[in-house]
């Protein structure tokens, strides 16, 4: 038990040494040596749980994933509105963790993997019996994309804006596309 506690701060401590490091540089030029640094450890603790900052970067995103794979499952029967102000929410709590993510030295495919994920889970994501299956799924990636694109912003902003004026926006947008 003591030894996972430990462990657990350790990863936490890395992470949040290399969420420093990519706030002011993209992942291709922060090195293991500077999160080390950062962190105060040595680089052998480093290469215990990743094998470069690339991994690092994977790996907290994963995590990141799974956690919002949870959020999406608990909201899943509910509205467009009400899971993204759980996923803002989610991203507003771990802040300084998403803003770096999202910023433009973060990995763009990260907002791409969360729509994914929530395309995955919502059964159906967008209904509308007047498109075929294959235009509900573009139309799903098109504010998908827009949706990205406002989390972009809210996140590079420093998440200032309210979000459930955000959501609801979202929402309202979503209905009028498909009125």
């Amino acid at each position: 038990m003591k030894s996972d506690v430990r462990i657990r701060y350790t990863k936490m401590i890395i992470r949040d040494s290399f969420v420093q490091a990519l706030k002011s540089q993209p992942v291709n030029k922060i090195t293991v040596k500077e999160v080390c640094d950062l962190a105060e450890i040595n680089r052998t603790t480093f290469y215990k749980y990743y094998t470069d900052c690339f991994d690092l970067l994977k790996q907290t995103e994963d995590e990141l994933i799974i956690e919002l794979h949870q959020l999406v499952q608990e909201t899943r029967h509910k509205s467009l509105t009400d899971i993204f102000v759980k996923i803002l929410s989610k991203m507003r709590e771990s802040g300084s963790l998403y803003m770096a993510l999202f910023s433009e030295n973060g990995d763009s495919s990260f907002p791409t993997r969360i729509f994914n994920l929530c395309y995955e889970q919502m059964d159906p994501p967008i209904e509308a019996p007047s498109l075929s299956k294959s235009q509900e799924e573009w139309l799903y990636y098109f504010m998908a994309y827009g949706c990205s694109g406002i989390i972009n912003h809210w996140a590079g902003n420093g998440m200032k804006d309210d979000i459930y004026e955000i959501s609801q926006f979202v929402g309202e947008l979503r209905d009028k596309i498909l009125n």
